[in-house]
């Protein structure tokens, strides 16, 4: 009786001995899995989506503003659509603009209306003079009307782009974003531009006819010399 029991408690004893062999082991199973690092890698994850929530933001907000500065924002409908050249661009243009001709059809017809409202003399009347007569009176008729008719268009065309100016002015205040405010500003700055570059060509325009008229006041004289004689030739007396 007394081997069987020693043999139990050895065999007790080899598996107490296992059993803390083991023991080790499994802690050591046990300790790869690192809360710290798995915290530190969930903080990592968080700053991440953060950092990238950010960058949406700005991306957006760099997109409101780029389409704030780009595009077209139809400032143009404001305008009256005044006339962008009315002014003959060179003589030839002038003189046809004179005879109330050419591509000018508002100038020219200003010049064919004024020289018919301005007339005294008749056509029958007017044919009753000389050819160098007719020609000189009738030069003179379309200066007057040419100068009246750029008066007039001038005006027209300047009150035009005056109300524009106004009007874009007034919208400033309306823009609701960046493109808007600075597209009017554009607008207003290409206006006072035309309209200052109309009025220096108007002037240049201006001189051009009064020298015309001061041709045809030399050509009367010379009419008037013509008719009259050599003064000298007239005085003199008759032989008996």
């Amino acid at each position: 009786m007394s081997r069987p029991r020693r043999r139990s408690s050895g065999l007790a004893i080899a598996i107490g001995v296992l059993a803390m062999a083991a023991l080790p082991t499994a802690r050591a199973q046990f300790a790869v899995v690192d809360v710290a690092s798995i915290a530190k890698l969930l903080q990592q994850v968080q700053l991440l989506a953060q950092q990238l929530s950010a960058a949406r933001s700005q991306l957006l907000q760099a997109q409101t503003t780029y389409q704030s500065m780009t595009g077209s924002r139809g400032m143009q409908s404001l305008l009256s659509r005044a006339a962008p050249n009315y002014l003959p661009a060179d003589w030839s243009s002038l003189q046809l603009a004179w005879q109330g001709q050419g591509s000018y059809g508002a100038l020219a017809a200003g010049v064919s209306s004024a020289v018919a409202q301005n007339a005294v003399l008749s056509s029958a009347e007017l044919r009753l003079l000389a050819p160098a007569q007719q020609s000189l009176l009738l030069a003179l008729r379309q200066n007057a009307a040419l100068l009246q008719s750029l008066s007039q268009q001038s005006l027209s065309n300047a009150s035009a782009r005056f109300a524009d100016i106004q009007r874009l002015s007034a919208a400033i205040g309306t823009a609701t974003d960046q493109k808007g405010v600075l597209e009017l500003q554009a607008t207003i700055g290409a206006e006072q531009g035309m309209l200052l570059a109309e009025q220096t060509k108007l002037q240049i325009l201006n001189r051009a006819v009064h020298a015309q008229e001061r041709t045809a006041r030399e050509r009367e004289r010379e009419l008037i010399v013509a008719g009259q004689g050599r003064f000298a030739s007239r005085f003199q007396p008759a032989l008996p």
